[in-house]
């Protein structure tokens, strides 16, 4: 039983230590008369796990809540799609990104997003930031 035991723990950690593991994070700027602070770059901070070369799924804390997002490389950056916790499907939104490496495993990740349902007024306003990625 203990070999048993064992080689299960043994397998785990091979599969997790195989795994590639992406930090994430938006750079938000500061408020007018406000400077620059750490949590400019830590305010949403988040974890994505690669499946393969080309997909990684993830989350991020968006404030006091968290977002699920989901990434696929394409030849010239990635597109993305990101939904909160809670009302997936009424504010998810979609965009494109790309990584410009920066230094080993250290990217900036210029993305523009937009949410996929209209607002009130019939428009759908997108957003640009810009973020950091490390691969573990």
């Amino acid at each position: 039983m203990k070999k048993v035991f064992f080689t299960i723990i043994l397998s785990c950690v091979f599969l997790i230590s195989s795994a590639q593991f992406t930090l994430v994070s938006s750079v938000e700027s500061p408020n007018e008369g406000d400077s620059w602070e750490i949590s400019n770059f830590t305010q949403n901070m988040g974890i994505g796990y690669s499946l393969n070369d080309k997909t990684m799924i993830g989350a991020v804390k968006s404030g006091d809540d968290y977002n699920v997002f989901a990434r696929h490389n394409l030849k010239m950056g990635f597109v993305c799609v990101e939904a909160p916790t809670e009302d997936m499907s009424e504010n998810m939104s979609a965009g494109w990104g790309m990584y410009i490496n920066l230094f080993k495993g250290i990217s900036a990740t210029p993305m523009y997003m937009m949410p996929l349902k209209e607002d009130e007024d019939g428009g759908r306003e997108g957003s640009f930031s810009i973020g950091l990625s490390y691969n573990l």
